[in-house]
């Protein structure tokens, strides 16, 4: 080494650490939280909404079993389908006096929760005049039209007012 020479006594230029990815920035620790905030809502939601829809599955469940049970008895099949929709609308209108009504006037205010028509008023005429025929005639028809109608309502009704 050259004492003369002070170039010789400098050391090479030493690099920093790199950074590293750990801990993050406090914006990425936000970040995470807003995500983990959305996440456990959304979750929330859709177990709350399972929930709230167990009655709907259980009265499709129902309705299946009441049709292979009561294959053979249209009439038998008609009431037990009239008052599963009775039970069905009781649940998911708790606050109105659904169970008491005439069965014309439940397929109406039924048909108000919803944006359309799903008893229709040759169903609700048939309905009104069935239990007092002593022979009732074209009841295949009137069982198809009317578990169509209770299915439909049963997949497509909200508890508001907007089906």
């Amino acid at each position: 080494m050259n004492p003369q020479d002070p170039l010789s006594q400098l050391r090479d230029i030493h690099l920093p650490d790199p950074v590293g990815w750990w801990p993050p920035a406090p914006g990425w620790w936000l970040l995470a939280l807003l995500l983990l905030s959305a996440m456990t809502y959304c979750l929330w939601r859709l177990k709350k909404r399972h929930q709230d829809n167990r009655y709907r599955r259980e009265a499709l469940h129902c309705l299946a079993e009441l049709e292979q049970s009561l294959a053979g008895q249209p009439l038998e099949y008609c009431h037990a389908m009239l008052a599963l929709l009775r039970r069905t609308a009781k649940t998911a209108y708790p606050d109105q006096a659904l169970e008491s009504e005439l069965t014309p006037q439940l397929l109406q205010r039924l048909n108000q929760q919803c944006r359309r028509t799903l008893f229709d008023e040759t169903l609700q005429q048939q309905l009104t005049v069935l239990p007092y025929r002593a022979d009732p005639e074209n009841i295949d028809h009137l069982v198809i039209s009317l578990h169509t109608a209770i299915k439909r309502w049963l997949e497509q009704h909200q508890r508001s007012k907007s089906c």
